[in-house]
């Protein structure tokens, strides 16, 4: 059986406000992070005969990644999708 540990009230009382405020921090940080709202946005590359991308005029090779943030950046810029923001903005609505 365990028995429980009654402790020093002035040590609990000090791992009580640790706890606390790491949870702070870690909400902080969390709501501190730029996120996008929810916006569509399409691609297109060209690929060869096995599948691989065929690079730009410039001769770059662009990621799926990439292909995707440039999107996103050309319909925020038509005004077409909101640009991103704090992720507490985001939970005030």
């Amino acid at each position: 059986m365990i028995s429980p540990r009654a402790g020093n009230p002035r040590q609990l009382l000090v791992i009580a406000c640790a706890v606390a405020a790491l949870a702070v921090v870690i909400l902080g940080w969390c709501a501190a992070q730029t996120v996008r709202p929810d916006c569509v946005v399409g691609i297109s590359k060209l690929t060869d005969g096995n599948g691989h991308t065929l690079p730009d005029v410039n001769g770059r090779v662009w990621s799926d990644k990439e292909l995707a943030d440039r999107a996103y950046k050309q319909a925020v810029d038509s005004g077409h999708c909101d640009p991103p923001r704090a992720r507490w903005k985001q939970w005030l609505g």
